[in-house]
């Protein structure tokens, strides 16, 4: 399978915050005859691919959940009030078509929407919330909603999409990059890694409920016990209108390497040795320093007695949205920058 098409089969997936089984079975299905894996309680999964030391533990890892929502009532009339599980643009959702999975896993086709123009004009100025908002399935009652669609509170609800691939720029078009990247990633390098030797011992990881407070990150490090890690995500890309001169952040431009936001800092040897590696092998990257935002970084590098983190991504424009693009380029920099990551650091690499 092309990296193309494993994209491809993971971001049409669903997986929300809680829910995010069908990515772990996709995961397995790639890399579970080709190593040993075990699961915390809430789901997040390690593929372990030893080498030819035991020592550092390397765990690489993306996050399964994408952002979506949950269904909060049924009211009378069968519209479905919601509320966001991850952080969203709200200006991207009015109309937008989303798929209500219910008890039995079957989608079902829903529109968000709030009182029509043709009825709110003297309210236009006023800004709307996801409270004004609604789901409608076309249901006729609540208990059409409960019987016929078998839909309850709590069924959790994903963006429509598509995918779709632009050959003339290599340019992605679908929903949850952020992070089914990182998820690729993990598992094009355990392909990899099972048929190369490397001097450590390698966990490729998917963690979970990480758009809802990086909460599978705390659970695998307790899981996996790392030494070091890499935190692979989509990032919100910054080169928008307005922004030339401070984009750092850029499509089609190499992969993102992070230096600091509010919730980590990288270790400085990590980040030259990353660098370095980088520029050896000439791979192209975008160094940057987040003002704003996190990753699993946040819980990873305080565990056990603290974990070296390097926080690596492709560009992502419109995250958080239902709809994204991103670079292929971008995104086969990282994965050779993983591998030469994972294949090159050993028990003297960051000895002090």
């Amino acid at each position: 399978m092309t990296s193309n098409e494993l994209l491809m089969k993971l971001t049409l997936a669903s997986g929300v915050p809680g829910f995010e089984e069908n990515i772990s079975e996709i995961m397995i299905d790639k890399l579970g005859d080709k190593a040993n894996f075990k699961k915390d309680n809430i789901g997040s999964i390690a593929f372990e691919f030893g080498g030819t030391s035991d020592k550092p533990r390397i765990m690489v890892v993306g996050h399964q959940d994408e952002i979506g929502f949950i269904v909060t009532h049924v009211l009378d009339n069968g519209l479905l009030k919601f509320h966001n599980l991850g952080g969203w643009d709200w200006r991207t959702l009015l109309s937008s078509p989303v798929n209500v999975i219910n008890n039995n896993g079957d989608h079902i086709s829903g529109i968000i929407g709030s009182v029509p123009i043709h009825y709110s004009r003297d309210t236009l100025s006023k800004e709307l919330k996801i409270s004004d908002m609604f789901i409608d399935i076309g249901a006729k009652s609540a208990e059409d909603v409960i019987e016929n669609f078998n839909i309850n509170i709590g069924t959790p609800v994903v963006p429509t999409t598509h995918f779709v691939f632009q050959e003339k720029n290599n340019m992605m078009f679908s929903k949850a990059f952020d992070d089914r990247v990182g998820i690729a990633i993990a598992i094009e390098l355990g392909e990899f890694l099972a048929k190369n030797s490397h001097p450590n011992t390698v966990y490729c990881c998917g963690s979970v409920q990480e758009e809802v407070g990086v909460r599978g990150a705390r659970t695998i490090s307790s899981l996996v016990k790392p030494d070091l890690a890499i935190i692979i995500e989509g990032v919100p890309a910054d080169d928008f209108p307005g922004n030339e001169s401070k984009s750092k952040n850029r499509l089609g431009c190499g992969a993102h390497l992070r230096l600091f936001d509010p919730t980590y800092v990288v270790k400085p040897k990590f980040y030259r040795y990353a660098m370095d590696l980088a520029k050896k092998h000439d791979i192209p990257i975008q160094p940057i320093v987040r003002t704003s935002g996190g990753t699993d970084a946040k819980e990873i590098h305080l565990s056990g007695i603290g974990v070296p983190c390097l926080v690596l991504g492709v560009p992502v424009r419109y995250a958080h949205s239902n709809n994204c693009i991103m670079s292929l380029d971008d995104y086969q920099n990282c994965l050779d920058l993983v591998k030469h990551l994972t294949t090159s650091i050993d028990e003297n690499t960051f000895a002090d």
